[in-house]
Parts: C-alpha cells; sequence; structure tokens
C-alpha cells in the first residue's frame, strides 16, 4: 500500500465517498507555523477535501498532555478492535511505509504526537493481504462520525479522539488531499487501502481516510 506524501495545504473539492468534515486548524495554522515531532524534515502535503456536512463533534478546548510521546496502541471500540503500532517513515520514493505484519499499525513517525495539540498523527495498516487475509483495517470504512478512537502512548497515557468524517481519495492524490498536514490542531487520520482492486498491479486504486479529533473539555 503506498502512501504519497508531497505537496502543501489546502483544503477544497468535493467527494462521492466523503462523510462527516475534515477538521482543520484555526487561521493562524495556516500562517507558515511548521510543527516538527522529530528532527526530521517534514513533507509539505497539498489537501483537497470532500464536501462538508453537519458537525457532529465540538472542535476546540482540546487539551494537551505534559508528556506526548509516541502511540504503541490503538483501540476502535465501534470496530470491537484493538491494535500495536510501530514507527514507519517515507521512503526515497516519498511513499510512507506500511508494517509488513498486516495485524499491526504503522505511525507516521515524522508527523504529530498525540498528546501534542497540534499536527496530524498518522496511523496507516493494511486492508487486507493476500496471504494473511483481512488486516487490522479491513472494517476502518464502517466508522463514523462520532465513533469513539482511544490510543496509548509510550509514556502509558491515553488520548481519547472521536471520528469527524471519512473520505476516500485515488491513491495518488492523497498528499494532495491534505492527510499528511501539521499545520492544524491535533487530529488523528487514520489510513488503509480500497476502492478498486488492480488484479494486475496487486493494488487498490484508493485509499480510505479517516479523521478524528481529540475529546473536547470544558
Amino acid at each position: 500500500m503506498a502512501l504519497v506524501v508531497a505537496g502543501a495545504v489546502s483544503l477544497s473539492g468535493s467527494d462521492a465517498a466523503s462523510e462527516g468534515f475534515v477538521p482543520e486548524g484555526p487561521p493562524s495554522a495556516s500562517a507558515g507555523v511548521r510543527y516538527t515531532a522529530t528532527a526530521q524534515p517534514q513533507p509539505t502535503p497539498t489537501a483537497r477535501a470532500g464536501r462538508r456536512a453537519e458537525q457532529p463533534v465540538a472542535v476546540g478546548h482540546f487539551p494537551t498532555h505534559a508528556d506526548p510521546s509516541p502511540p504503541v496502541q490503538l483501540e476502535l471500540p465501534s470496530l470491537h478492535l484493538s491494535a500495536g503500532i510501530v514507527p514507519v517513515d517515507v521512503g526515497t520514493d516519498g511513499s510512507l511505509d506500511v508494517p509488513d505484519d498486516p495485524a499491526v499499525l504503522g505511525w507516521w513517525r515524522s508527523g504529530g504526537l498525540p498528546g501534542s495539540g497540534r499536527g496530524s498523527v498518522v496511523i496507516d495498516g493494511h486492508v487486507d493481504s493476500a496471504a494473511g487475509g483481512p488486516g487490522t483495517f479491513f472494517r476502518l470504512s464502517e466508522l463514523q462520525p462520532g465513533d469513539p478512537v482511544v490510543v496509548e502512548s509510550a509514556m502509558g497515557s491515553v488520548r481519547r479522539y472521536r471520528v469527524t468524517g471519512r473520505r476516500q481519495f485515488p491513491k495518488a492524490d492523497l498528499a494532495a488531499n491534505g492527510a499528511f498536514s501539521q499545520d492544524v490542531e491535533e487530529r488523528l487520520v487514520l489510513i488503509t487501502c480500497g476502492g478498486r482492486f488492480d488484479r494486475v498491479q496487486r493494488s487498490y486504486d484508493d485509499n480510505v481516510v479517516i479523521f478524528a479529533v481529540p475529546e473536547s473539555v470544558g
């Protein structure tokens, strides 16, 4: 599964597979502020998201943690799913790696950290594999706005999110649709494959993307 990372940030357009909304940062987030989780250089994604529906989850007043750290476990209670997470990088071809094991998820180590209050926390995973069958994210597209997502970090802290929207993009357009943007308030971005399966190339045409925001307080 190739997730191509490149470009700059902008949200517009429409998509037939869209539901809910894509959380964006405040106006000041577009002023060139760059959030970096590690010392590695950040790709700059371009974005084009689908139409917005009524916002089911409040945005704003997101608490930050004293010890933001890499995610190590993800739970999707509505799907009765729990899986471990390992760090992944962007390869020389600009594609984000995915763990070989379809039961394990990958966290983009140059992206956001849970609890930091800034950036996209990007987690990817296989929808299935020829050898192992359904992957951890096989049912990812079933998530609905308002569904909970729980992320445990390496320092033991637990970060709770709520799904705001779902998008489906052609793989070549993934980065151009803002999935990797760091100029936003903290949000969780879950990515897997979807759409038509090309039996010649042995890959899916699209990526399914779930956006979620930290649960608000106050």
